[in-house]
């Protein structure tokens, strides 16, 4: 036919039961990883380490939270890790959160001379990576022969601080992760609140 360019050729497509299918597949995949991503995020993966490290930006609740977890776990002293502050900075004698969480820390009861504040600077990106950069470096300074630390972090923030630390540290020093629950949202239906939806897709994309 046509001079020989053309010829007739069967092709297999999907009915629609095969549509339906392909259709349920789908939905119980998305709403499989919609269940998942939350608890994926939240990594809780915690070691026998010398150092607990805390993020500076925690709320209060964590932050005390934290002060229970150095007393259990033995930690030989605290890093607080964090940079410049978003308000109150023109107002505040303790000009980054790391020293605001290190002040914080000591009026829960740790002794001030078991608590170092490591302050990182102002950057537009990367900020967690930025605050292990900047722990590593006083690690080098002061403790170079540190070798475990855990980090004490907040809900689906926790893998990505984890990554961070581990990257910046490298191997030479184990990382483990320690995860606090989030009060502002539950974990289980992070999708039905404004809060919990902000927070699991901006670190599922970060």
């Amino acid at each position: 036919m046509m001079f020989g360019l053309l010829k007739r050729k069967e092709a297999w497509r999907l009915t629609w039961r095969g549509r339906m299918v392909v259709f349920v597949v789908a939905i119980g995949t998305v709403l499989a990883g919609v269940r998942g991503c939350a608890p994926f995020l939240s990594a809780n993966q915690p070691i026998e380490a010398q150092v607990l490290i805390v993020e500076g930006w925690l709320p209060d609740y964590a932050l005390k939270d934290a002060t229970e977890e150095f007393v259990r776990g033995k930690y030989q002293y605290i890093i607080t890790a964090g940079g410049p502050l978003l308000a109150g900075y023109y107002f505040s004698d303790r000009k980054s959160s790391a020293e605001m969480a290190a002040a914080t820390l000591v009026e829960l009861g740790i002794a001030s001379n078991l608590v170092a504040a490591v302050s990182s600077p102002p950057v537009a990106r990367s900020r967690t990576l930025v605050e292990a950069q900047s722990v590593k470096k006083w690690i080098q300074d002061k403790d170079p022969d540190l070798r475990s630390v855990n980090i004490y972090t907040l809900g689906v923030h926790s893998r990505r601080s984890w990554i961070a630390f581990k990257t910046a540290l490298g191997d030479g020093v184990k990382v483990g992760v320690i995860a606090d629950s989030d009060r502002a949202y539950d974990l289980e239906r992070w999708w039905a609140t404004s809060e919990g939806f902000l927070s699991v897709t901006s670190e599922a994309l970060a």
